[in-house]
């Protein structure tokens, strides 16, 4: 589960703060300041770094945010501000969030000398007022006629840009033919990159020499696409010029990270101008690191609920000023404004994730460790299931009483926990058997002793007690927790999840004691495990009175400090994970709801939904807009033809785009998209930690030196869907306007 923040929209200032930091000596490309009122002149970094931090702001182009609304500034009697289409008139142009002021970009680029234009570089230009005006426009001032020292960056920016008209290339010039050849390598190479990584394969083989029977996956699958092809045979490997074979781990590298960058580049036009959502969990990889997953929701342009994954970052601490931190570097890479951010994801759910303590979790390594314990334990439940049928106490059928073994409950999975605790009560007598054999057989005095007190913890009343309770509670929550973990979740389908689990544990909790204490008394019972007697003075420690309570039976101590005790902490924690505003949020939110022909539909809750939660995206106008808008969508909405029998909010949402309502009611398609982009759980982060196993084993752990190709294989392999629409052509234009090639390619 996640907690669910509506208001967390930023104030109206829209300043975006990042820390100050020394200047670098080495170069992060993906984490450089965009901001222009921020970052560093290229002059202050290492000379043998200047050029490479260049290039990446070349290839990053000009910092143009699109703002809702820009900051205003007071001139007189006038309040002027930035505006977007300046950007189209005057493409070397960039604006400052930090700042509200103008910059040169390809001044930036290439100012090395004082002039008398310094402020659209150091100072930044903030004079509005003039913008526009035919012979004061400070911008058209700055850009001067032909000659000037701003026409003359821009020609060293177009210049730059395009490596066709490098001087190495030109040099070199080489023929149509050969072009094409060199491009079929790389894109053959680009195959293999895709390939290796939506399989989550090593590209690299213990012996990549020629003379190897296998030299890796990547270049096996080079090989096999050359066998299959005679043109690509033509061109690769063997065939291919010694200084231009791209299979290098270097190349490699470079290939997988303009890959995943396109991905990150078409999911941030998947969410363009919308409100989005943050997720956000961290879990230990392979190598025992610190890993911080960030996941997007939102509604796109379709009407279709995103969860994208978007980037990993390693993090050494998981303060809240750290984290922070690295969320505003990934959002301002990609030019993801915090103002429209309205809410925050973070796993919350710690008590039904985590490791098994104690001597649960000795049991479930031991057993599971040893195959031959594993086979031990499947022949005792064969066993044990044959005797019951015998006892008729057993139903046969097709496909019933398979012999099953103990299950891990699992980091990622809540409902394991609830196999996990179920499994183990059914074979709770195969069990004794293999520890029984562990303790005459074992192979040495500490598992025989380890088995010898695991068997003596499971045949006491307490142990007993304990596993049938977690097994009760875990049961009623466990339809909760699936639903929880499904994805893309419909929102307003929670509260009934919710509030059916609370029921069903308050009423556990008041009328469920005597069938609960006859259940296990009965497993007692059934594997001969000592009965305590209730009504007995119940002894806390050691016999000595000055560790005594109050004086309590047994019986009161199990159903009041135990059985009570641990139902109420359930309900305190739904009851914190959906707070009273969270519940007045889902149940304004329900009014919108098309299920049972719009049954909830509510025009009061609705503009209370929008006025109380969402006062940063509807002004008091809009609010009585949005009142008026409804009025007209209750006739012609509610009872249109294409519009009954829906099943949930992001069924209308898509009809509302499909139908072109969307263009009409511009205020409710507004409120339902900001209503479908609240987060329910962290599921999909849950999954994407699944994933890491799969792809940072401990044959890769040295990933963590490799950093961004780690992270840059995670994007390609999660959304594998987008990878498939990814151009090579663009991959190898972009793979050559990445620095200098000793190859032409174009």
């Amino acid at each position: 589960m996640c907690n669910i923040d509506a208001s967390s929209s930023p104030p109206k200032s829209q300043r975006v703060e990042f820390e100050k930091v020394d200047t670098p000596s080495t170069i992060d490309t993906p984490y450089l300041e965009r901001d222009p009122g921020l970052r560093f002149s290229i002059s202050t970094f290492p000379i043998d770094k200047r050029e490479d931090v260049r290039m990446a702001y070349i290839n990053m182009g000009p910092f143009q945010p699109k703002l809702q609304k820009y900051p205003l500034t007071k001139y007189g009697m006038q309040n002027r501000r930035f505006q977007f289409s300046w950007f189209s008139k005057f493409p070397w142009l960039e604006y400052s969030i930090s700042k509200d002021k103008a910059f040169c970009f390809p001044w930036y680029i290439f100012h090395d000398k004082p002039s008398k234009n310094e402020a659209f570089v150091v100072d930044g230009v903030h004079n509005w007022k003039y913008v526009g005006c035919e012979k004061t426009c400070p911008f058209a001032q700055h850009e001067g006629g032909h000659g000037s020292s701003h026409n003359d960056a821009m020609l060293k920016w177009s210049n730059l840009k395009d490596p066709s008209k490098h001087i190495d290339k030109r040099l070199n010039a080489q023929s149509s033919q050969q072009i094409l050849e060199n491009r079929l390598r790389l894109k053959t190479s680009i195959v293999a990159t895709k390939w290796s990584v939506k399989q989550a394969c090593a590209f690299r083989g213990h012996d990549e020499s020629v003379n190897s029977l296998n030299r890796g996956n990547f270049i096996e699958l080079i090989k096999l696409l050359a066998t299959m092809n005679e043109e690509i045979n033509k061109v690769v490997l063997a065939n291919a010029p010694k200084n231009a074979q791209y299979i290098a781990p270097k190349i490699q590298k470079e290939l997988l990270n303009i890959i995943s960058n396109k991905v990150r580049h078409k999911i941030r036009e998947e969410v363009g101008d919308a409100k989005f959502c943050i997720i956000v969990d961290e879990a230990l990889d392979e190598s025992h690191k610190e890993q911080m997953a960030i996941f997007f929701r939102y509604v796109d342009c379709d009407g279709f609920i995103r969860e994208r994954f978007f980037e990993i970052v390693n993090v050494d601490e998981t303060k809240a000023l750290t984290l922070k931190n690295e969320k505003c570097n990934v959002l301002a890479q990609y030019n993801l404004l915090v103002k429209n951010l309205r809410g925050q994801g973070y796993d919350g759910a710690s008590n039904m994730a985590g490791e098994w303590n104690g001597l649960q979790s000795l049991f479930l390594n031991d057993c599971l460790a040893s195959f031959k314990r594993y086979s031990e334990l499947k022949s005792a439940r064969e066993k044990e299931i044959i005797d019951l049928i015998a006892l008729e106490e057993l139903e046969t059928g097709t496909g019933a009483n398979q012999v099953r073994t103990l299950q891990r409950a699992g980091d990622t999975r809540w409902s394991s926990h609830f196999t996990s605790v179920s499994r183990f009560i059914e074979m709770f007598g195969a069990t004794l058997e293999v520890l029984g054999k562990m303790i005459n057989d074992g192979s040495s005095r500490d598992m025989c002793g380890e088995a010898k007190g695991a068997n003596k913890e499971m045949k006491s009343f307490e142990f007993v007690f304990i596993l049938f309770l977690l097994n009760k509670v875990l049961r009623i929550s466990d339809i909760l927790c699936r639903a929880l973990q499904t994805k893309s979740l419909d929102i307003l389908n929670t509260l009934n999840y919710v509030s059916s689990t609370k029921r069903l544990l308050q009423e556990f909790r008041d009328n469920g004691w005597d069938d609960f204490i006859r259940s296990v008394v009965s497993f007692c019972e059934k594997y001969d495990i000592t009965m305590l007697d209730m009504s007995d003075c119940y002894i806390e420690g050691t016999w000595r009175s000055c560790q005594q309570k109050d004086y309590i039976t047994v019986e009161h101590h199990y159903h009041f400090d135990v059985f009570n005790a641990v139902i109420d902490f359930q309900l305190m924690e739904l009851n914190s994970r959906f707070s009273e505003q969270t519940v007045e949020l889902l149940t304004l939110s329900s009014a919108l709801d098309p299920v049972d022909g719009f049954k909830s539909f509510d025009i009061d809750n609705i503009c209370s939904l929008a006025k109380k939660f969402y006062p940063h995206d509807f002004t008091p106008n809009e609010v009585l807009a949005l009142r008026r808008e409804l009025e007209h969508y209750q006739i012609d909405v509610l009872s249109h033809p294409q519009f009954q029998n829906m099943a949930s909010l992001s069924e209308l949402c898509r009809r509302f785009v499909e139908t072109m309502k969307s263009q009409h009611y511009l205020l409710i398609d507004r409120l339902i998209r900001l209503v479908l982009t609240l987060l329910v759980s962290t599921a999909t982060t849950e999954r994407a930690f699944s994933t890491i196993k799969l792809i940072k084993t401990s044959l890769h752990s040295k990933m963590e030196n490799e950093f961004f190709f780690f992270s840059d294989s995670m994007v390609i392999y999660v959304e594998r869907e987008i990878i498939d629409t990814v151009d090579s052509n663009s991959v190898i234009d972009d793979f050559y306007n990445l620095k200098p090639r000793k190859v032409q390619l174009r």
